[in-house]
C-alpha cells in the first residue's frame, strides 16, 4: 500500500491531513485557483463503486475547479497502462480531462453522471448507446503489444492455480441449473479448453483484433448529466483482444448482478441464454462502425448476424476467463467473505453449456469458407 493510499484509508475524509493533501494536489495541478482555498471550504466524498482503484470527489465551496481523485490499488503495470489508455482516451475527447498523475494515482476531470447499473445496460435504448460507443473505442490504435491478452492471462491464472496447490477441480454443486458439464475437471484439461478456444478464435476471427477494454460491466460505463451520453472508464485491463470477445464480455457480465452473497454474484439464465440486449446492440454497432468508416452496408441485416453470431462465439470464452482467474484467487483467499469456488464452479458450468453453441458456430464458419 503506498502512501497516499495508506492517507486515505486510515484517516477520516475531514482529517487535517487529507484536507491538506487534496489542497497541495489542486495547487500542484490545477495551479494558483487552489491556492488561496481554506480546509473549512472543502468537502472530500468517497465515490462507491471502483473495484481496483478508491475514488473520491473533491470540491469546494469556492471558485477552484472540482476534481476526481484516483488512489490506484492495483499493480505498478497495470497502473501504468490505467494511465496511458487514461491519456490518450483524455486527449482525443473520449474520457474524462487528465489533470495530473502521481505515484499511486491520477487527477482527473470530475463529471456529474450515474453509472449505470444492470437493469440500465438491458434497457434496449440504452443497450443501443452502448453499442453504438464501441467502434469508436475500438478504432483507436494503442502503442501497446497486440497480443492477444484474454488467451494469455487464462493460461497464466492456470498455472497460477497450480504453483498454488490447485489440483482436480470440482464443478459441482453449482447455483445454475445447468448440468450440462463434468464434475469434476483437471488442469490438464482445462488447459486443453483454453487451447481449443484460443485455436477457433485465431482460425475464424484472427483478423478482428481491436484495441478492447476486456471489463466493461455496468459498472466501467457512465450516463452523462449534462447530455444522456454514455462513456466508458477504468482501462486498467485494456489491452488487444479479439473484438468479439470484448463484445461479448459486456454481454455476458451484463446478465450478472454482484450481490453480497456468499458467492458474490448471481447469473441470470433467462439472460445468459437469450439475452435481450442482444441485438439492439448488435445493430447499433454495425450502423455506427459503418457510419465511421463513413460506408454503406451492402446487407445490414447479414452484418447484424454475423456480429451476433461473433458475440455468441465468444461467450463462454469470457466465462471460461473468470474461472481460470476466480479459481487462482481462490488459492490465495483474496476476497474474505467471498466464496470463490462458488463463483468459479458457476462460470464453469456456463461455460459448458454454451460450448456446444461456439463449436456449431466454428464448424459452420469453417466448412463454408
Amino acid at each position: 500500500m503506498n502512501d497516499i493510499e495508506q492517507l486515505f484509508t486510515n484517516n477520516p475524509l475531514n482529517s487535517e491531513d487529507i484536507l491538506q493533501k487534496v489542497i497541495e494536489l489542486g495547487i500542484e495541478y490545477l495551479g494558483e485557483e487552489w491556492k488561496n482555498v481554506d480546509k473549512s471550504q472543502i468537502t472530500v466524498t468517497k465515490i462507491i463503486g471502483g473495484q481496483s482503484n478508491h475514488m473520491f470527489h473533491v470540491s469546494s465551496s469556492s471558485s477552484a475547479t472540482p476534481y476526481l481523485l484516483r488512489i490506484h490499488k492495483q499493480g505498478q503495470s497495470q497502473f501504468f497502462t490505467d494511465v496511458v489508455n487514461f491519456a490518450i482516451f483524455s486527449e482525443r475527447g473520449l474520457g474524462p480531462k487528465l489533470y495530473g498523475f502521481f505515484d499511486g494515482g491520477r487527477m482527473e476531470e470530475f463529471l456529474p453522471s450515474k453509472t449505470l447499473k444492470p437493469e440500465d445496460v438491458i434497457n434496449p435504448e440504452i443497450s443501443r448507446k452502448i453499442g453504438a460507443a464501441f467502434p469508436l473505442y475500438h478504432s483507436i490504435k494503442v502503442p501497446v503489444s497486440k497480443s492477444r491478452r484474454c488467451f494469455q492471462i487464462m493460461k497464466e491464472s492456470l498455472k497460477g492455480y497450480i504453483d498454488l496447490g490447485g489440483r482436480e477441480y470440482p464443478i459441482f454443486p453449482t447455483k445454475v441449473s445447468y448440468s450440462d458439464h463434468p464434475m469434476t475437471i483437471s488442469p490438464e484439461d482445462l488447459l486443453k479448453e483454453i487451447k481449443l478456444m484460443e485455436r477457433w478464435s485465431m482460425e475464424l476471427y484472427e483478423n478482428r483484433l481491436v484495441f478492447c477494454h476486456n471489463d466493461l460491466t455496468c459498472s466501467n460505463i457512465l450516463q452523462l448529466n449534462s447530455n444522456n451520453e454514455i462513456m466508458f472508464i477504468d482501462w486498467e485491463f485494456a489491452s488487444y483482444n479479439c473484438r468479439g470477445y470484448d463484445l461479448a464480455m459486456h454481454l455476458s457480465e451484463s446478465a450478472i448482478i454482484r450481490t453480497a452473497s456468499p458467492c458474490g454474484i448471481e447469473i441470470n439464465e433467462a439472460f445468459t441464454d437469450d439475452p435481450p440486449n442482444l441485438r439492439p446492440f448488435c445493430e447499433a454497432y454495425v450502423d455506427y462502425e459503418n457510419l465511421l468508416k463513413n460506408r454503406t452496408s451492402a446487407n445490414r441485416d447479414l452484418e447484424v448476424e454475423n456480429l451476433i453470431e461473433e458475440c455468441q462465439f465468444f461467450w463462454p470464452i469470457t466465462h471460461l476467463f473468470w474461472a481460470c482467474l476466480i479459481m487462482k484467487l481462490g488459492r490465495i483467499e483474496c476476497n474474505k467473505g467471498i466464496d470463490m469456488d462458488i463463483m468459479a464452479r458457476d462460470r464453469l458450468a456456463v461455460y459448458y453449456h454454451l460450448k456446444p453453441r461456439s463449436q456449431e458456430i466454428y464448424e459452420k464458419l469453417k466448412f463454408s469458407k
